[in-house]
């Protein structure tokens, strides 16, 4: 492996107050799908999720994450995925694509390349597969953010990653470098959530799981970083809904997640991305390898369903 440069100028390791070097937007973020067609990369698809994103009002998209299957594309894909999002972004929309790679190197590699095309900050899950202790973990985040030069997001992601990212861990960071941009939570646990938000005043934290959108816009979350708004308005209507209508928009909106749920993760995302925004009842090659695409059936009745709960 060759070695990671060192540290740009500004170092890092500097204190800074608790303050990060950028600002990122409150309200619905979208860890897209990544768009195919038989098989191959969707720039058409690309262009279509984000200006139905545009519409729907969100505020972030933020490819290659869990959603994005990044674990299945290889170095060359992943770059090529940010490449494309970044090309056809709307106006006004902020892109946070995910580096995540199975090794420091590779996720410099990637975020420089994020940060080259106009990111305004990148998303990171921890080193994963083995576990790793709090410091290692806030080393890791410092290294990344230092050698790539860019303002980092901590995915806290732990029944995927393995390795669990304290509060305090993050807070760390923030003490050490002015580029900790955010937390992104996925970790189903709102003590943890409410953690973040408390150790790291005036830094965005972000809800990942749909169906706790409305409980975290409670405690005081900055957004939601919604699965199910790669093909539905529901979480944009949750988030900026009254304190009268928000609970029911919350319960269709959980409703969503539990018949997303009877499928295997994420084929009914990748499905009804098809069928609703790009208008493909029968899609082809929609799923990478070795996944397989829903069959004809289940596919009818997911969209029925969908249909139904939607409409209320």
């Amino acid at each position: 492996m060759r070695p990671i440069p060192p540290r740009m100028s500004g170092d890092l390791e500097r204190g800074n107050g608790g303050k990060s070097a950028v600002r990122l937007p409150g309200g619905i973020i979208t860890p897209t799908v990544t768009p195919l067609r038989d098989g191959e990369l969707d720039g058409e698809g690309i262009a279509e999720l984000l200006e139905f994103l545009r519409r729907s009002g969100a505020v972030a998209a933020f490819p290659a994450g869990s959603l994005g299957l990044f674990h299945l594309l290889s170095l060359s894909e992943h770059k090529r995925l940010i490449s494309e999002f970044a090309s056809r972004l709307p106006s006004g929309m902020v892109l946070l694509p995910g580096v995540h790679r199975g090794n420091l190197e590779d996720t410099v590699d990637v975020a420089r390349h994020a940060r080259d095309v106009g990111a305004a900050a990148v998303v990171a899950v921890p080193p994963f597969y083995y576990e790793l202790g709090q410091e290692e973990i806030a080393d890791y985040y410092l290294e990344l953010a230092s050698a790539a030069d860019v303002p980092v997001i901590i995915y806290n992601i732990p029944q995927m990653a393995r390795n669990r990212i304290d509060p305090e861990t993050a807070a760390s960071v923030l003490s050490r470098t002015p580029m900790l941009a955010g937390v992104k939570d996925s970790s189903r646990d709102l003590a943890a959530l409410q953690g973040y938000i408390s150790a790291l005043p005036g830094i965005p934290v972000y809800e990942g799981q749909d169906d706790l959108l409305l409980a975290a816009r409670a405690l005081g979350a900055s957004g939601g970083v919604c699965g199910t708004s790669n093909f539905v308005d529901l979480p944009q209507r949750v988030w900026s809904a009254g304190a009268g209508d928000a609970p029911a928009l919350q319960g269709r909106l959980s409703r969503l997640m539990r018949l997303l749920s009877r499928y295997e993760f994420p084929s009914a995302y990748y499905y009804l991305f098809q069928a609703i925004v790009m208008g493909r009842r029968n899609p082809t090659g929609y799923m990478p390898r070795p996944m397989r695409p829903l069959d004809g059936r289940s596919a009818e009745a997911l969209l029925s369903d969908f249909r139904s709960v939607v409409s209320g």
